[in-house]
């Protein structure tokens, strides 16, 4: 009992170990993985008149129920870019839902992100893929997947 005191003890002074896990992250895939980047190679947008290139929506990334203390934020944002880098995304949009806003007494924050991935270096094989994603998609939304 002692030991979990401490454990306790040292979640809490780290800024609550759990905050940032797979069980807190949602991915809806909207379009196909691609080759994994490095991490460095994606740029963060937080405003749509930020991105300069045409570009496509290849999913999006919630990453739910974060304290909203700026280290934690920061470690969530890392989190999801080095998540979208593993799907090939070249970019990503960030935007945050704080239940604070809603009136919640112990408000939380889910970071909303969205994988882009640029239009203007897709490959013939990267078209293809895509093409083949919105065929599959359209034929499981028919059949009621």
């Amino acid at each position: 009992m002692k030991k979990l005191g401490i454990l306790l003890g040292l979640c809490v002074g780290l800024g609550a170990c759990a905050t940032l896990n797979q069980n807190n992250m949602d991915w809806i895939a909207i379009g196909p993985s691609f080759p994994e980047k490095t991490t460095s190679e994606i740029e963060i947008f937080t405003d749509s008149s930020q991105v300069k290139r045409p570009y496509g929506n290849i999913g999006l990334l919630r990453i739910k129920n974060l304290n909203p203390d700026r280290e934690t934020l920061k470690r969530g944002v890392q989190e999801a870019r080095k998540f979208v880098a593993s799907k090939g995304a070249d970019a990503m949009f960030l935007g945050q839902y704080n239940s604070a806003e809603d009136g919640a007494p112990n408000p939380k924050v889910t970071l909303i992100v969205y994988a882009l991935k640029y239009g203007d270096n897709l490959s013939e094989e990267d078209i293809k893929a895509m093409e083949n994603f919105e065929v599959e998609d359209a034929l499981n939304s028919s059949v009621g997947f």
